[in-house]
């Protein structure tokens, strides 16, 4: 490709694609992930939510980046919600949801997005990305040429088709605080929309230490238990159940935090019969035999 056929492409591409952050009381990180943005060689809108911070976020943001659109709330209501509401405000195509604590450091990643989008015709693109204080493994990477399928994509980088999004309901809130992906994934494949992996320069996610480890076990356990009474279909439902809550308990002896894990199965069960006249609509048998093969390994897309 010559470079005026680069340049036009681009300019096709200019304003697909809105990045939307939901943030709270991280302004440090959130930061270097504006100027990422900032530096990105495609024209194209950002939205942060910003979820009641107390740290001086508002002001920095609207300081400091006039270009973004802001909008801040007098409540805490958790970055689901918050996510739900970015990609209804949004008035592009694409919406691409990154964590606050991600930093784009290639400035043709977002190009990069688009193009994979609008030529696949994209419902939803798990995007690589590195765990960066972990290690320089790259995740949600195609195996090889061809286009890949994935049963579910991470939190910190991800693409959605917002008509798409809109049409299966968004992330269910009653999950709050994890696991809402794979939910929402699985009803996306009800419908016939696979979850891509995308092709692409991966987004760094620099993990913020300011997180609440007894949340994360309790909501992590709760929801594997919601994310079954929701949607496996019912000859299957004992034993994902079951499985859920084994492995629940396992990984909490594991690394030594047990009491919040059996404490987010329980009230995972509790929750899960109370929202289950209104939030149960099991997928398809069909649809579950597939989720639970590409949980296992990613698939070609024929």
């Amino acid at each position: 490709m010559n470079d005026q056929n680069l340049v036009a492409s681009k300019t096709q591409l200019d304003d697909l694609l809105t990045v939307i952050i939901s943030t709270k009381n991280r302004w440090p990180d959130l930061q270097k992930a504006l100027l990422s943005l900032r530096n990105q060689t495609l024209k194209h809108q950002v939205l942060v939510l910003d979820d009641n911070s107390d740290d001086g976020t508002y002001e920095n943001v609207k300081n400091l980046f006039p270009e973004v659109t802001l909008h801040s709330y007098t409540e805490s209501a958790g970055y689901i919600v918050r996510r739900n509401e970015a990609v209804k405000m949004a008035k592009t195509p694409y919406v691409l949801s990154i964590d606050d604590d991600c930093v784009l450091e290639n400035p043709t990643i977002l190009y990069q997005i688009a193009d994979f989008c609008v030529e696949n015709n994209s419902a939803a693109v798990a995007w690589p990305y590195i765990d960066a204080n972990l290690s320089p493994e790259v995740h949600d990477v195609a195996p090889n040429d061809g286009l890949w399928q994935s049963h579910s994509f991470k939190g910190c980088s991800f693409v959605v088709k917002r008509d798409i999004f809109l049409q299966v309901g968004g992330f269910r809130t009653s999950f709050f605080h994890q696991g809402e992906e794979e939910d929402y994934c699985i009803r996306l494949l009800d419908l016939g929309y696979p979850v891509f992996l995308g092709k692409g320069s991966a987004i760094h996610h620099y993990e913020s230490p300011k997180r609440s480890w007894d949340r994360m076990d309790f909501y992590g356990s709760r929801n594997l238990m919601l994310f079954a009474i929701f949607n496996v279909p019912l000859k299957y439902l004992p034993i994902q159940l079951a499985g859920s809550a084994i492995k629940s308990f396992m990984y909490g002896f594991k690394i030594k935090r047990p009491y919040q894990k059996t404490r987010g199965v329980l009230y995972g069960f509790l929750d899960g019969l109370k929202l289950a006249m209104k939030e149960r609509k099991p997928v398809s048998t069909e649809t579950y035999l597939k989720y639970r093969e590409l949980k296992k390994h990613y698939q070609p897309y024929a």
